[in-house]
């Protein structure tokens, strides 16, 4: 690699909706899920180029707001972590709390230090 290259991670997350038992089971939609995502893929750019893409690494976590520092948008239902508590979770959108509803950063008052 040149000196005026530098690596860049891009990561990608999705929210997918699933049974308690799709989660657990061998060979579920969990699983099926994981494996479509995790291949090396191929980006037309444009007409002239082309970039390969390499795959690093993929992971899950259920996404539960009794435990962890997520939850739903009490405006738009979009999944939230509150970026003022501890423990945010990066790949969520940020928001926080106002009122004691937590709200995306979308949704929160245009005074808020983390609206949108």
């Amino acid at each position: 690699m040149s000196n005026n290259k530098k690596t860049v991670l891009i990561k990608v997350s999705y929210l997918v909706d699933m049974e308690d038992e799709d989660l657990s089971k061998v060979d579920g939609l969990l699983d099926k899920i994981t494996s479509e995502v995790s291949e090396d893929i191929n980006l037309q750019l444009n007409t002239n180029e082309m970039i390969s893409l390499k795959w690093e690494g993929t992971s899950s976590r259920v996404l539960d707001s009794e435990r962890i520092n997520c939850g739903k948008c009490a405006n738009c239902n979009g999944w939230v972590t509150d970026i003022e508590k501890e423990d945010p979770i990066k790949e969520l959108c940020y928001g926080a709390t106002v009122d004691g509803k937590l709200l995306c950063d979308e949704c929160l008052p245009p005074e808020h230090p983390c609206a949108f």
